[in-house]
């Protein structure tokens, strides 16, 4: 697997980290794959074995594992215009299936800080979706021991959403395929209960899925205010930890004694990062956030951090510049650059950093 994938993969592993969650659902009544879907599985399967035995399945199976993020996501795009998957694409939206979208995705396995494992994939409209234009994705989970950094498996899903709105945390339970084969089966859940069927061929067919929790983000064009924000952070000389926020006093805003707390951080002047990307973390005095964000600089990284407000805009509360000297290993508290206190309101806000690499090669 290429390096460079590694690093954007673990940025969405981190992202995934920050966001709030809730608690994972029972396990689904069902214990057995559905006949019908499983005979969709089947004939995947069979058309997965024509292609990847092929020259060209070979050929282009075998560049897979030196592409970064933006070519994985142009080849497996091209999947489903492939003569035999193009063939059962036909066939399946032929079916009467109550789920709106079919999916083939490469799955993979790496050590990139942590341990992160998923599908890098397209979805395809089927059942009463079957007009809707495909989307790319990508569905991510992290794991604890993984030391491989592989693209050797593929799974394939059947989904109750449209393609372009799979986006969303998902929880698979192992379940029976109800015929021989070497595959791993799993329904999944989300919020709502049931959400789809997914068949892996290759990874972790031998221990099975088991409970799997994982985010699926959809990696097509979001429009003016996108689904995705900025996430993927280039390599640089340096690499830094965010440790933690801390809450010294809370702005007041009117809305109570605690701040919705996002921040901004931007590396050498570059793009600016959003994080959490989707949410905030509510302070009170004297709180800390444990937040734990990675930042790749070469020089410099500025810092702004926001109390959100609905309402009014959202107000600053913190500004932070950091730059090297930095003494590898060592945490270092810094202040806020400007005091964003006015009148009665006391406003302080102190971050923790830590430089955990410095002069990266390559």
């Amino acid at each position: 697997m290429k390096e460079e994938l590694k690093i954007q993969l673990a940025n969405y592993a981190g992202l995934n980290q920050s966001m709030k969650k809730t608690p994972a659902p029972k396990p689904p009544s069902i214990q057995k794959m559905p006949d019908l879907e499983g005979k969709v599985f089947q004939e995947a399967a069979k058309a997965w074995a024509s292609y990847s035995s092929s020259p060209e399945g070979k050929q282009e199976l075998a560049a897979a594992e030196n592409m970064d993020l933006q070519e994985l996501r142009a080849y497996v795009a091209s999947l489903p215009d492939k003569p035999v998957f193009a063939k059962l694409i036909s066939w399946i939206r032929s079916l009467d299936l109550p789920e709106s979208s079919f999916t083939i995705g490469l799955s993979f396995e790496a050590e990139a800080v942590i341990g992160i494992s998923g599908t890098i994939g397209v979805a395809v409209g089927v059942g009463n979706s079957k007009g809707m234009q495909a989307a790319e994705f990508l569905a991510m989970s992290v794991e604890v021991g993984l030391q491989v950094g592989i693209m050797v498996g593929v799974q394939f899903g059947l989904w109750d959403r449209s393609p372009e709105n799979l986006e969303g945390n998902r929880w698979g339970f192992e379940i029976d395929l109800g015929f021989e084969a070497e595959m791993s089966a799993g329904v999944y859940m989300d919020d709502d209960g049931f959400s789809g069927l997914a068949v892996t061929i290759g990874i972790g067919v031998e221990d099975g899925i088991a409970i799997v929790d994982c985010y699926i983000y959809i990696l097509g064009g979001q429009g003016a205010d996108p689904y995705l924000k900025p996430v993927v952070q280039p390599r640089k000389n340096n690499l830094l930890i965010i440790e933690s926020l801390k809450c010294v006093h809370p702005s007041n805003d009117g809305g109570g004694n605690e701040n919705e707390v996002y921040f901004i951080f931007q590396a050498d002047g570059d793009t600016k990062y959003p994080y959490p990307t989707y949410d905030y973390f509510s302070m009170k005095e004297g709180d800390t956030w444990q937040c734990g964000r990675s930042v790749w600089f070469n020089s410099s990284v500025a810092v702004t951090v926001y109390d959100e407000d609905g309402t009014s805009g959202n107000d600053v509360v913190g500004t932070f510049s950091i730059g090297l000297p930095l003494e590898l290993g060592k945490s270092v508290t810094f202040k806020s650059t400007k005091d964003y206190s006015s009148g009665l309101d006391k406003v302080e806000y102190t971050i923790n950093v830590k430089l955990v690499a410095q002069n990266v090669k390559g």
